[in-house]
């Protein structure tokens, strides 16, 4: 397990954390997560959980839970302690459990023979197009009608560059 499969609960709303949840298992491919809290912010650890697993990732699990507590500096000198928690979630039956509703639209219509691959847009090499693949973007086409911050939310991709490469994708799409 990773640092980057680590998520540090603290007073942000839980959605915020459930996002990273969701974007840690779907697009980092991770098997398991780990959801770590202190003092108040453990019922929110808890709540990022539940809402996780009930609502957006079906097939996730909570696969241990750790308790403890730590010694924390106080102002006038001494320590206190302090509550901690640590629940790891993993991926149950990843290949029956649905996927959360994040993909784009297919076109109605399926994509020409002669579609041009993603990978031809100006500012998409190997990884890039990796990326846009798995987030349902396989043509130029998808790519023009995609909209930044979809795109970005799809594909970790910042929207700045999102709306970048919608362009070239246009601009491309003129050309041909």
């Amino acid at each position: 397990m990773t640092d980057a499969n680590t998520i540090y609960i603290g007073s942000k709303p839980p959605m915020s954390y459930v996002m990273a949840v969701i974007r840690a298992f779907n697009f980092l491919n991770a098997d398991s997560v780990v959801l770590k809290a202190r003092g108040r912010a453990i019922s929110r650890a808890v709540d990022v959980a539940e809402i996780s697993r009930r609502r957006f990732l079906t097939d996730i699990q909570p696969a241990k839970i750790e308790i403890g507590s730590e010694q924390m500096p106080i102002p006038d000198g001494g320590t206190r302690g302090v509550s901690t928690i640590a629940i790891i979630l993993t991926r149950t039956g990843a290949a029956e459990a649905p996927k959360p509703a994040l993909k784009p639209e297919p076109s109605p219509e399926p994509a020409p023979e002669t579609a041009m691959d993603v990978s031809e847009v100006k500012g998409v090499g190997g990884a890039r197009a990796e990326k846009l693949r798995k987030a349902g973007f396989t043509t130029v086409e998808s790519l023009a009608k995609a909209e930044p911050e979809k795109l970005s939310e799809l594909t970790g991709i910042s929207e700045k560059l999102s709306a970048k490469l919608i362009e070239s994708a246009k601009e491309l799409l003129k050309q041909g």
